[in-house]
């Protein structure tokens, strides 16, 4: 835990998901919340979009970030600035106007299963 899954319009030439993805892992191994190791992110391109009337020139960045229960809202601010300012970090320098949107979701923590298989067992 956490799940950060990041999607963004294809109009933004010269974004690097891979790097973004980075970035937004090490800002939350270094927040204090998480284990690195338990960090899962993804990134999804959106081909298909549309951001208000307009035909062209504008652009998004979605993150949603998926965590347990029992954090306060503080702490659910902080993690959502992280994840601004790294989504910020992370833009081209030469982008069209872009929104910037963060969203931190609780999973339903009765409902959630994980088991890690590691590949060095029998």
């Amino acid at each position: 835990m956490p799940h950060l899954t990041v999607q963004y319009t294809a109009n933004l030439d010269g974004y690097d998901a891979d790097a973004a993805l980075a970035a937004l892992n090490r800002a939350l191994a270094a927040c204090g919340h998480f284990d690195e190791l338990a960090i899962k992110s993804r990134a999804w391109v959106l081909d298909h979009y549309r951001i208000g009337t307009a035909d062209r020139g504008r652009a998004f960045v979605h993150a949603q970030l998926k965590i347990l229960p029992g954090r306060s809202e503080a702490v659910r601010g902080d993690l959502s600035a992280i994840v601004l300012d790294a989504l910020r970090r992370g833009l081209p320098p030469h982008h069209p106007s872009v929104q910037l949107c963060v969203e931190v979701d609780e999973l339903y923590a009765p409902a959630y299963a994980k088991t890690v298989l590691d590949a060095n067992l029998p």
